[in-house]
């Protein structure tokens, strides 16, 4: 995503959101101006709530990301993002947790989220298939 846009990154985003069937109230102000106290939640929501089958799948992966502090959220985060998604952000951890930087957050975040709600796909489909195969 290039940056240039930040309405139009802002929008992106609000699509990947709704993929993603984020519950809460969204903060596009702090989005907007590059908070991490924004992006956090919805990091958070998307490794940890979204799909039992990631977690369940990240746990054997040997990664737990719940009841860190931010750095080590974003530390273990960063984790996944190289080892299981062979992807390496656009920002390092320390700019990920500073103000600004808004457009790349959100570029970072829109990916985070097709890559969570791909595997969610995944595992879904695996649980599937294995369920048909002992059950019937």
């Amino acid at each position: 995503m290039a940056t240039g846009d930040l309405k139009g990154s802002l929008r992106k985003l609000d699509q990947h959101l709704r993929l993603l069937n984020y519950p809460r109230e969204v903060d596009y102000t702090g989005l907007a101006k590059g908070d991490p106290s924004a992006f956090l939640p919805v990091v958070s929501h998307a490794f940890i709530s979204y799909s039992s089958y990631l977690a369940e799948h990240l746990v054997g992966f040997g990664v737990e990301l719940a009841g860190k502090n931010d750095l080590r959220f974003i530390e273990s985060v960063y984790k996944v993002l190289r080892d299981l998604f062979h992807y390496k952000p656009i920002l390092t951890k320390q700019q990920f947790l500073q103000f600004g930087y808004a457009e790349r957050k959100i570029s970072i975040l829109c990916d985070i989220i097709s890559f969570v709600t791909k595997k969610h796909k995944e595992l879904s489909n695996k649980h599937k298939v294995i369920t048909l195969y002992f059950f019937n």
